[in-house]
């Protein structure tokens, strides 16, 4: 039941910051997100692992779309500390990361193709789709979208690598005597 509840909380969060952003709503959706991550780490057994992995992806999501803003491939709106990705990204990868060991856990089970091709796809779908709700400017050419496809396809399965490796990590701690 666990794994629905995060699918869903991601996915609120995700409508919440998008809407927010276009609304004048981005501090209320960058509240909800914190509560949600909050309510995460109240939830799980191991916060460590989680925050390992949130650290890690809020570390590659920022540089992802940052460099992606960089080099014009889409622009997004809200408050950011200079050229550098909005601070309503940064929490949908820190939620995206508490993810990868709920509702996406079974991605850790996969082969890692797979993992690339999901952000193959859906990656540029979900920036398309903020950028048509407002939360950014996108030109959708073929350049565009390859490089947004290229960048999920890259930084998905390095995700799912090192939400597996802290896994693996934490069970080996646990065993120690």
């Amino acid at each position: 039941m666990y794994r629905l509840i995060n699918a869903i909380g991601f996915q609120t969060a995700w409508w919440a910051c998008v809407a927010g952003v276009g609304h004048g709503l981005e501090v209320s959706a960058l509240a909800y997100c914190s509560a949600l991550a909050a309510a995460h780490l109240v939830y799980v057994d191991k916060r460590w692992q989680e925050l390992q992995l949130a650290a890690v992806a809020l570390a590659i999501g920022v540089g992802v779309d940052t460099a992606l803003q960089y080099f014009s491939v889409i622009h997004f709106y809200g408050w950011a500390l200079w050229d550098v990705s909005p601070f309503w990204l940064w929490a949908l990868w820190v939620l995206f990361a508490m993810t990868l060991n709920a509702s996406l856990s079974f991605l850790k089970t996969q082969p890692l193709w797979l993992s690339g091709s999901a952000g193959l796809l859906f990656g540029p779908l979900t920036y398309y789709a903020g950028a048509k709700l407002g939360a950014a400017s996108f030109d959708a050419s073929v350049t565009h979208v390859l490089a947004l496809a290229l960048a999920w396809m890259l930084a998905l399965p390095v995700m799912v690598m090192v939400a597996t490796r802290i896994s693996a990590n934490v069970a080996i701690l646990e065993r120690s005597p």
